[in-house]
């Protein structure tokens, strides 16, 4: 089964049981995210109308190998499909302690907003659970509100 999450037009289906991490905020930039019973998470990060996608994608990479700076760090520049809609991202793995983590980020348009999405899981649950995160991602454009 599947639970909804809205807020401010942006809407998405995850798995009922993950667990939702939900920071409301009256402004942006706002983030929620989904984890899931094995510690793998899905986020989305809504900013400001007229923030570049690019930069966007840039800056979360670069945050990103700032939280792992004494690991392993290796990331290649992606274009995906969400939706109708060709995205910008980054394809990640890392080291954190001892596991091999692969994330992907990808800076894409929901609703007119600029967004950020991250999804990340130990590097040999990845193949079977991006299914699961792609799912939810083209939820993002199939959810619209009306």
């Amino acid at each position: 089964m599947t639970a909804l999450y809205e807020q401010d037009k942006i809407r998405f289906l995850y798995p009922e049981n993950w667990e939702l991490d939900n920071r409301e905020e009256e402004s942006t930039p706002w983030s929620v995210s989904v984890h899931s019973p094995n510690g793998a998470f899905w986020s989305i990060v809504v900013r400001d109308k007229g923030t570049s996608l690019s930069d966007l994608a840039v800056a979360s990479l670069d945050a990103l190998r700032q939280e792992y700076p004494e690991s392993f760090f290796e990331s290649e520049s992606v274009h995906d499909q969400f939706g109708d809609q060709g995205v910008v991202g980054y394809d990640t793995e890392f080291f954190y302690l001892d596991f091999l983590i692969s994330a992907k980020i990808r800076a894409m348009d929901v609703e007119d907003h600029p967004c950020i999405v991250l999804f990340q899981s130990e590097a040999c649950d990845f193949e079977k659970l991006e299914l699961v995160f792609r799912a939810i991602t083209e939820s993002l454009y199939q959810a619209k509100i009306k």
